[in-house]
């Protein structure tokens, strides 16, 4: 993306929407629906998945809405965040034994190989480009290390149609949008190897009711069955990849 201003613009947004709302939806640049729905499919593809236990980083954690879910689960997590007046809010509203640390993704102030695991959801949109903060996050998990990383999808038929107008319009890109193959290709890239990709399919909060039509099992199955069809209609999705372990 070839927009210096990109990652600042959102830096900005995010630390005023922690400090001027205070819903864990709102924090996060999600309407309640929206979240809710990410909340119950990350929830269904984490319990189906058991990844490792020990020690978890929660990156982009905004008001900690998964950090609380892992730490509940009994995993140690550290919520981290670039916007201090979020983490201050995560901090009122969960255990007391949960750390937080204000960071920026490109410049982790933690060890190499020191995580058991790290999840990113909702910070790759609002960069410039994944590459730098996949390799970061690499450089932190521990050999055999799982990431769990979201980003919007660009596949998405009613999200390509938009963006084009958009475009036409002459307006800069509001977010950043990642095909799915490609960022599949930056992790191999930054060292990681791809274990999974989940589609999350959303629709519009006016159309809420209908929401549940596309969590169904049946629903699911098609969708991650057929590819391209889960594509066209994700709005987002989840690679689950891990650092290699280390040879013998």
């Amino acid at each position: 993306m070839n927009d210096p201003g990109f990652e600042q613009r959102w830096r900005q947004r995010f630390s005023e929407r922690g400090a001027q709302l205070d819903d864990d939806a709102g924090i996060a640049g999600w309407t309640p629906t929206g979240l809710a729905s990410r909340v119950r499919q990350f929830d269904r593809l984490w319990t189906r998945s058991r990844p490792p236990a020990g020690h978890w980083v929660d990156i982009g954690c905004g008001a900690g809405t998964y950090t609380r879910r892992l730490h509940a689960q009994g995993h140690r997590v550290l919520g981290l965040d670039y916007s201090a007046p979020s983490l201050f809010k995560a901090r009122a509203r969960s255990p007391r034994d949960i750390p937080w640390l204000a960071a920026d993704i490109h410049r982790l102030p933690l060890a190499d190989a020191s995580a058991d695991g790290i999840l990113c959801f909702g910070v790759m949109q609002a960069l410039s480009a994944p590459a730098p903060a996949l390799a970061e996050m690499r450089r932190v998990l521990k050999p055999g290390g799982e990431l769990w990383v979201d980003a919007l999808n660009a596949r998405c038929l009613p999200t390509a149609i938009r963006e084009r107008r958009r475009q036409r319009s002459g307006r800069p890109p509001h977010l950043r949008y990642d095909a799915p193959a490609a960022f599949r290709g930056e992790a191999i890239a930054a060292g990681l190897e791809p274990l999974a990709l989940y589609w999350l399919p959303l629709v519009p909060g006016r159309l809420a009711a209908l929401q549940g039509m596309l969590e169904n099992r049946p629903a699911r199955a098609v969708l991650q069955g057929l590819p391209p069809l889960g594509a066209l209609l994700s709005h987002s999705f989840i690679l689950r990849a891990r650092r290699p372990p280390a040879e013998n």
